[in-house]
């Protein structure tokens, strides 16, 4: 019997990864809100997913992405005919501005959200929290609405050019909230808007119980407890 080998991959543990992918129906949660041409031979949800992948994997530039693509069985964890060279620096980026322009947030927070309920994970207290990434050079927005890369503030109280990053997780550090925000967005600024995001969130859960929302003392401002008891919720600082 002759036996003939298509290929050997190098997939590791990023089988187990791509298994709860599916389990979770997160192509499919990922895919429906955003709209794609249908001659398209790529999907949101394969550029997510190949990005994801590949920050397990090592972190390529998306530009080196699809020769990291060759290298592994996108068939079995993505999905049947799924060829590398789809998954193009140009393709991954013109999804990931699909994917903005549909409101990432709310994409998000349905995927946690459905996640949340699945596993039964509690909703009941969440620690909150931001940082900073310092960049050079010169950066110029498209537009006030888009993501400001400015100068503020970092966590060592240094004036230097940034970006934000905010996190909302459980009492078992599993992300409820994240975000990129301008670099300087204070987080007295951003606390209030985080609780009234996640209120919105637990609302989408169906939850209307009281919940703690716990945060650093940059919190304790007149506007975050007024948001506090809007969203029903409870502060610790």
């Amino acid at each position: 019997m002759n036996v003939k080998v298509k290929g050997v991959y190098r997939n590791d543990y990023l089988n187990i990864i791509s298994v709860l992918v599916k389990k979770l129906d997160l192509p499919h949660l990922i895919d429906h809100p955003v709209p794609v041409d249908p001659q398209c031979q790529t999907r949101v949800s394969d550029a997510v997913q190949a990005i994801l992948y590949n920050l397990f994997d090592g972190r390529q530039a998306l530009v080196h992405l699809e020769r990291w693509a060759q290298e592994i069985d996108l068939e079995k964890l993505i999905r049947p005919g799924l060829h590398p060279s789809w998954l193009n620096d140009d393709a991954l980026a013109r999804h990931l501005d699909r994917l903005y322009e549909a409101d990432i947030h709310k994409v998000i927070s349905t995927c946690l959200i459905h996640i949340y309920h699945k596993e039964g994970l509690s909703l009941r207290a969440f620690h909150a929290d931001t940082t900073d990434k310092t960049v050079y050079r010169a950066y110029e927005s498209a537009s006030l609405e888009a993501l400001q890369i400015t100068h503020g503030y970092n966590r060592h109280q240094h004036w230097q050019k940034q970006i934000g990053f905010g996190l909302v997780g459980n009492e078992d550090g599993i992300p409820f909230y994240g975000d990129v925000h301008d670099g300087n967005l204070s987080d007295k600024t951003w606390n209030p808007e985080v609780l009234s995001r996640v209120h919105e969130q637990l609302k989408q859960a169906h939850l209307d119980d009281e919940w703690i929302y716990v945060a650093d003392s940059a919190a304790m401002t007149k506007d975050t407890l007024a948001q506090t008891k809007a969203a029903n919720a409870f502060l610790i600082t």
